[in-house]
């Protein structure tokens, strides 16, 4: 695996919901992309994974696809460049009413860990026209980030999918600077995508996000800040991977 931290990326990628319906768009100057799957994965016995692009607008529109290496370090998701996992085609136009496949092809065999994380990357690219007149750098118009798992063999059940890896989390509350945040980590061979989280205490309740919070890579821990709103929370509930209301340990110490 050859890697290359991008800080430039840590800082800039936008990270979007992977939402739980069959695709998601974006709608910009007359263009109307649908993306899906938005969950896409890679099992052992795939060469490539399938993802859909749908121009639904007016205009044709010009897209750039890139697979990242994610991991996440010091609380915070983190990017390099990989080879393992290739979209084709990387650069492509869509007339109107036409739909694209790309492929996410692995160049290198299965993982040996469990699930291995990837960021995928699509990016507008502004038409010549849109161009700055004086040379200067080009921006990019929209820009989705969509999870990707690529998965192990199944050593116990060989050509049949692994069994998915699950996460084992816990939780703090800490401070740094004086600003309070919470941290979330995990232990096990699976990714927690963490939707709906609510701190407690006793009959007290602060609803900490409605909708996608965040993700928590295997052996990862993620922290995000804390309103002065919420106090001294003693226990904290969450939907993990689609299993509503789960009550996730709190951190000894």
């Amino acid at each position: 695996m050859t890697h290359r931290l991008l800080s430039m990326i840590v800082g800039g990628l936008l990270a979007l919901p992977a939402l739980a319906i069959p695709g998601i768009a974006l709608a910009q100057s007359g263009a109307s992309v649908l993306i899906w799957p938005v969950n896409p994965v890679i099992e052992a016995d795939m060469r490539a994974g399938a993802l859909w692009l749908e121009n639904k607008g007016r205009n044709a529109v010009t897209v750039q696809v890139r697979v990242f290496a994610w991991a996440q370090q010091d609380g915070r998701d983190a990017y390099a460049e990989q080879d393992e996992i290739l979209g084709t085609p990387p650069i492509i136009t869509i007339q109107p009413g036409d739909k694209q496949l790309v492929r996410l092809t692995r160049t290198t065999p299965p993982p040996v860990e469990a699930e291995r994380p990837y960021r995928l990357v699509i990016d507008e690219v502004p038409t010549s026209d849109g161009a700055s007149a004086s040379g200067a750098a080009v921006s990019f118009r929209m820009r989705y980030s969509l999870p990707l798992f690529s998965y192990a063999a199944n050593q116990a059940e060989p050509g049949k999918p692994a069994p998915r890896p699950v996460p084992q989390m816990a939780w703090r509350i800490g401070s740094d600077g004086g600003k309070r945040f919470l941290e979330i980590s995990n232990t096990g061979a699976g990714h927690a995508r963490l939707t709906d989280v609510a701190l407690a205490n006793g009959r007290e309740r602060w609803t900490v996000a409605e909708g996608l919070f965040g993700y928590v890579l295997p052996a990862s821990s993620m922290r995000w800040d804390l309103p002065d709103s919420i106090g001294d929370a003693t226990e904290l509930t969450a939907t993990v991977n689609g299993e509503e209301a789960l009550r996730i340990e709190r951190q000894p110490g």
